[in-house]
Parts: structure tokens; sequence; C-alpha cells
């Protein structure tokens, strides 16, 4: 966008460096405050990138269910990089953001959530957003604290990685026998490729 060196000159005056994301999409604000993971599956795993989507934004939505969120899948008004698989709290706050890229081989999905109150995220966002003639809402970016969750910020990122390898199955096996199929597939590869021969 013509806007883009624009909006990377206002993150930098506020203290934020721009970098390109893989997964792509619209200006995200990361800080401490926030925790990122990504997510890898084989790119066969999921008809369609849909589906993928689907499949991680429930996943996410039942682990911040778990820490006693009322969190839902879909946008809210006004929200930052606007997606329909946003996850928010009671359909008022974006709380997790995700983004998606398939590869040859591979299909990665990463999540942005956002632990402590955004204080220092929402005007980040507003020079960004402002600079690329973007609209938002600082309103829209909530956060697992202000929903009411307890502990300092590292029992908060155990209890939602704990409950991502509880809950992980649901993005990473969607069903055995498409497993099966993909290692099938891979076994083949293997054996039509020139390295599989070399000493």
């Amino acid at each position: 966008m013509p806007e883009f060196a624009g909006a990377s000159a206002a993150a930098r005056r506020l203290g934020f460096d721009p970098v390109i994301r893989l997964a792509g999409g619209r200006a995200v604000a990361y800080d401490q405050t926030c925790l990122v993971i990504d997510l890898m599956a084989p790119l066969a795993l999921f008809d369609n990138h849909i589906a993928a989507f689907d499949a991680g934004a429930a996943c996410f939505r039942d682990v911040l269910s778990d820490l006693g969120i009322d969190a839902r899948v879909g946008p809210v008004p006004g929200e930052y990089c606007a997606g329909a698989h946003s996850v928010n709290a009671r359909g008022q706050v974006k709380i997790v953001g995700l983004a998606q890229r398939a590869m040859r081989r591979s299909r990665l999905l990463t999540a942005c959530i956002v632990l402590e109150t955004p204080d220092r995220l929402r005007p980040v966002v507003d020079a960004v957003y402002s600079a690329m003639k973007l609209d938002w809402s600082r309103e829209s970016l909530g956060s697992v604290r202000d929903e009411g969750v307890q502990g300092s910020l590292d029992e908060v990122v155990h209890e939602l990685v704990t409950g991502l390898q509880q809950r992980h199955a649901a993005w990473a096996l969607p069903q055995k026998t498409i497993v099966d199929g993909v290692l099938a597939r891979v076994a083949r590869i293997r054996a039509d490729s020139p390295a599989a021969s070399s000493p």
C-alpha cells in the first residue's frame, strides 16, 4: 500500500519496529503483553483455508472458555485486522487475531492473544491505521486480563499453553484417516525422491 512507509514511521515514533508477518493480514501491534502462537500442519489435513480457520478459531475459543471467558468466534465492530475468525469476548472486544499462510506442503496458522490491558497497543494502532487510512475503534481491542482472568502473566501463559496442548488435536489431527493418507503420500514422495537413493 502507498501509505506503508508513513505507517512504518508512525510505528517507529512510538517505539514499535515494523516487520512483515509471514501469515500476512492488516497491521497488528505486539508487545511483551501479547502471546503469539504458531500452529503448523501438513497442507493436506484440511480441504481449504476456511476449514483450517474454523478448526483453529474453535480451538482458541475453547481454551479461552476454559479460563472463564465468554469467548466467541467472529469479528466485532471496528476491530483491527478484521476477520471472520477472530476470537472475541462477549461479542464486544477482540482478544485473539488469527492469520494463515498456505505453503507448498504445510499450513501456518498464527494467533496473537492480547493478555494484559492493551493501553500501550491502542496508540500505535491509532497512529498506524490513521497513516494507512484504515478505520478501527480502539474500544474493540480487549485482553484476557480485562475479562477477569487472574494470576501472573506467566501463570496465564501456562494455562493457555496447557489448554492448547490438551485441545491441539482439534487442529493438527482432525481425522485419523486423513493423517494416514498424508503419511502414505509422504512415504511415496520419499521413495520417488532421488535423495532417497543417495548413500
